[in-house]
């Protein structure tokens, strides 16, 4: 789990949101062009994969597996 937003690297799990209403939700970074990843939905892996700016994603409260 990164400690830091410059930590945020292929595998790691952060949070994401799907739309205004959904709030936000567990993902994994599967891949990284620039300032935009590409993330799969850790509860429901077989949904299309999402793309967010580095600037969309937070971090896990520290400690949470």
């Amino acid at each position: 789990m990164p400690q830091d937003r410059d930590e945020i690297g292929l595998g790691s799990v952060v949070l994401a949101h799907e739309g205004p209403d959904e709030g936000w939700w567990e993902a994994e970074v599967i891949g990284i062009n620039g300032a935009v990843h590409s993330l799969r939905w850790r509860d429901y892996p077989t949904q299309a994969t999402i793309l967010r700016r580095a600037d969309e994603l937070a971090l896990l409260p520290p400690g949470k597996a």
